[in-house]
């Protein structure tokens, strides 16, 4: 699988394994969940950077 995660992010090939639209939403879930605070509704944004 190699290396996911990098300095500024996920790292790899959009809707290419692992990186699937699967896994950003679960990582943005347990993200949220870590920093979730009494009060407050979390957001999830995923976001595509096209390179070109």
């Amino acid at each position: 699988m190699g290396r996911l995660f990098g300095t500024d992010g996920v790292r790899g090939v959009a809707n290419e394994y692992p990186i699937t639209g699967e896994m950003a939403l679960d990582i943005g879930r347990a993200t949220a969940h870590l920093f979730k605070r009494k009060g407050h509704i979390p957001k999830i944004i995923v976001v595509k950077k096209t390179i070109g």
